[in-house]
């Protein structure tokens, strides 16, 4: 069986306080020295947060997934259009690179491959002049949602010291992502991430845009806060407006489907951008966890997509 992994093209950093060190001084509180570039309203975001926490835990624990139920559910507009336009400006200034994953078969032997018309960057503190909204959106992030789920099941054991962020943008004209899982190997190759964060950025998607972010679950009924329908164990959720969808990452298998298949790879306005943070566990024995629900999903999804 092959599979596909997205692991290594970036790297693992120590935690939030990290995001802001090169730049702007530390800080631990987001009640006090928030630098004032940043237009997020930090205690509304982490309020938003708190509320969904519940229904976040409850959908990962039945379905292996959670989708906003609304495109705004967790940032305004004004602020996703903010952290696109500072997304296209990191790529106007050389921080994108070509995108890439690896092939892994059943010896384990790896095989890097691009992603045609997918280009990535890694944000740091570095990047806070430039994209702000972004920096300090992954602070938040971190710095919030694991202890939100660990409070909900402390089983998660999701760890704020350290994370892999990255921020992606996929070109019109059919670019996709493979079919994959974004953690395959897990502790065998050091892999401790469990589970992956997306935020899209897209506030002028309209119908036809495709893109659609495909994952494979159980047969169970539709994850809360999920509006696309689910047939067969499959959901497509579209990449709209500020939408947040998260799931395990050593489990859920997931591509994207062609994007803007119609439309010219030069045509800007439709290109997909996406933000993606990964939270790893400390809890070791989660990642694979051979009695888990979802582990045999990653093998039926390969399975079926082969035939």
């Amino acid at each position: 069986m092959m599979m596909f992994a997205t692991r290594s093209a970036f790297a693992t950093h120590n935690g939030p306080s990290w995001l802001l060190s090169s730049k702007r001084a530390i800080f631990r509180s987001f009640s006090s020295n928030i630098p004032s570039e940043a237009s997020i309203d930090v205690a509304a975001f982490q309020t938003i947060l708190s509320d969904l926490a519940p229904s976040i835990a409850k959908s990962l624990s039945s379905s292996g997934y959670y989708s906003t139920p609304a495109p705004y559910s967790i940032l305004p507009i004004h602020s996703i259009r903010t952290m696109r336009q500072q997304s296209i400006n990191l790529r106007n200034i050389g921080r994108f690179e070509q995108s890439w994953s690896e092939k892994i078969d059943s010896s384990g032997r790896v095989t890097r491959f691009d992603k045609e018309g997918v280009f990535a960057c890694e944000p740091d503190g570095g990047d806070y002049d430039t994209a702000p909204d972004l920096i300090m959106y992954l602070s938040v992030m971190l710095q919030t949602l694991p202890n939100l789920l660990n409070s909900e099941d402390a089983e998660y054991g999701l760890s704020a010291s350290s994370f892999n962020a990255k921020l992606a943008v996929t070109s019109p004209g059919g670019s996709v992502y493979p079919l994959h899982i974004d953690n395959p190997q897990g502790i065998s190759s050091g892999d401790t991430r469990k589970l992956t964060c997306i935020l899209y950025m897209n506030p002028d998607y309209r119908d036809g845009d495709g893109g659609e972010l495909r994952i494979w679950t159980t047969n169970d009924q539709e994850a809360d806060g999920a509006e696309n329908g689910e047939e067969g164990g499959v959901v497509d959720i579209t990449p709209d407006g500020g939408r947040m969808v998260v799931f395990w990452s050593d489990e859920i298998p997931h591509e994207v489907l062609p994007t803007a298949p119609d439309a010219a790879r030069s045509d800007e306005e439709r290109d997909r951008y996406a933000l993606t943070v990964w939270i790893p566990t400390d809890h070791y024995h989660t990642i694979h966890n051979p009695g888990s629900k979802f582990a045999n999903l990653g093998e039926e999804a390969f399975t079926k997509n082969s035939t």
